[in-house]
């Protein structure tokens, strides 16, 4: 599991590692930008507070 924190918020959710790791390799935007998710308490944007993505790098908030 991947923990993400909202933005706007600060609520946080587990997202499985497969899911993320899925998002992250078929985005084909910015790899130096980290996975997003969209959060289901009020639709801010979630980023991981700490993740190593498929293109090796360390996304730490």
């Amino acid at each position: 599991m991947v923990r993400f924190v909202c933005l706007q918020c600060n609520v946080e959710e587990d997202i499985p590692k497969v899911v993320v790791e899925y998002c992250d390799a078929m985005d084909d935007g910015d790899i130096s930008v980290p996975p997003r998710f969209s959060c289901e308490k009020c639709g801010g944007e979630m980023i991981p507070k700490k993740y190593k993505g498929v293109h090796g790098i360390q996304y730490e908030y």
